[in-house]
């Protein structure tokens, strides 16, 4: 690491501990998300199609509440209130997953507990980025330090799923929900521990910002791809699951495998895709992100044994770096001047795609089965690799190069 201003941070108690907090909170999604499909199926006898309803409806709720909490966030409310907030809700919805078995109850629980929780995530990524500004403001490497804050989140996806199938094989699908509970009260033990009580500043709104950001066809045509991808993702996510189980017969253990092996090389990638892009190749490394998405989606259909889907997951984790650790400056070069536009546009991307994705499960799965799926995420994937293939970026500001 070249840069003294991000090891003196790396070498504070404070990052340290708040890379463990977000290694917990990681672990309350890892434990959990690979095997919803499967719990949902097989524990609560949901079909694909209510199952796909079911995890639309929290989809939307999740989204309507997060904005909701965003104005509260925008007037100044401080960070370590709405993360207590959240772990809060997380314990008790995970809590109440572990013992309710009525569909509609699970809705209630999903679409209130479980949607507030999802605003853990974005608040604690963005105490961390303001922490960071304030205490090195002019020679810390801030890109460098929140990769390996993203890095570390990863981690916890390389161990999680393992685990969660163990508990599964022992304890049945209720234990994921309970250890995931617990996950949550350390997430919020490690908030009163490592984020301060101190209010901020209110921050800007970016409405009007990020109205002009969609009103430019090139930033719009980025937003609908790049949603298009995330419900390609969120798609596989339920998907992939049924189709090691129903169709080549794996175990839970064989699913947390094929879980944990993506995000082991996802961390490899985001280091050296975060050095390339800082290269001046930023687009490029785009394009090859979507393309290995493209490849990944198309081969999952000819697998015919457990063990083809490990090496598949390399590619997976080529996707999953770039989308999720190049994708955000990438929208920012789109909309220069305008950080905070756009990085809400690609999280309303993200949340739009994973509403799709859930939507087209609820829609497709029945009609196509678990395989046919895949060609739709390659599909959806194959619009994203030509968007950012052959659009061309707004000109450059202070000559900048506009083929990045």
């Amino acid at each position: 690491m070249n840069s003294p201003g991000a090891r003196r941070v790396l070498a504070t108690p404070r990052f340290v501990g708040l890379l463990a907090t977000n290694f917990v909170l990681g672990l309350t999604t890892a434990f959990v998300l690979p095997f919803l499909s499967l719990w949902a199926t097989r524990d609560i006898g949901m079909s694909s199609q209510k199952l796909g309803t079911f995890m639309t409806v929290q989809a939307l709720s999740a989204i309507a509440i997060s904005t909701l909490i965003a104005r509260w966030s925008d007037r100044g409310v401080s960070r370590r209130t709405l993360l207590l907030f959240g772990s809060g809700a997380g314990a008790l919805g995970h809590l109440g997953f572990a013992f309710v078995r009525d569909p509609l109850l699970l809705l209630l629980i999903g679409s209130s507990a479980w949607a507030v929780a999802s605003i853990t995530f974005a608040q604690f990524f963005a105490h961390v980025r303001e922490h960071l500004e304030h205490i090195e403001r002019a020679g810390v490497a801030v890109p460098l330090l929140m990769g390996i804050l993203r890095a570390c989140y990863a981690l916890a996806w390389t161990v999680g799923p393992v685990l969660a199938a163990w508990l599964v094989s022992r304890f049945g699908y209720p234990a994921i929900f309970l250890a995931a509970t617990a996950f949550f009260i350390v997430f919020a033990a490690g908030v009163i521990v490592f984020v301060p009580r101190a209010p901020r500043v209110a921050e800007a709104r970016p409405t009007q910002r990020l109205t002009w950001g969609l009103g430019q066809p090139i930033v719009l045509a980025h937003a609908v791809a790049f949603a298009l991808m995330f419900a390609a993702v969120t798609l596989k996510g339920l998907n992939l699951p049924l189709f090691l189980t129903e169709k080549l017969g794996a175990t839970e253990q064989g699913v947390g495998t094929a879980f944990a092996v993506s995000p082991l090389f996802e961390i490899l990638f985001m280091v050296g895709f975060g050095h390339l892009a800082a290269l001046g190749h930023q687009r490029r490394v785009i394009v090859f992100g979507a393309s290995a998405a493209v490849g990944y989606f198309a081969a999952l259909p000819f697998i015919t044994a457990v063990w083809h889907v490990y090496p598949l997951q390399v590619l997976s984790a080529a996707a999953g770096a770039v989308m999720t650790s190049v994708a955000i400056p990438y929208f920012q070069d789109l909309m220069p001047g305008q950080p905070g536009a756009a990085t809400t546009l690609y999280s309303n991307a993200l949340k739009a795609g994973s509403v799709l994705g859930f939507g087209a499960f609820g829609v497709l799965a029945s009609y196509l089965g678990n395989t046919r799926l895949f060609w739709v995420c390659a599909g959806f994937a194959l619009v994203t690799l030509a968007v950012v293939s052959f659009a061309r970026k707004r000109p450059p500001l202070n000559g900048d190069d506009a083929s990045r």
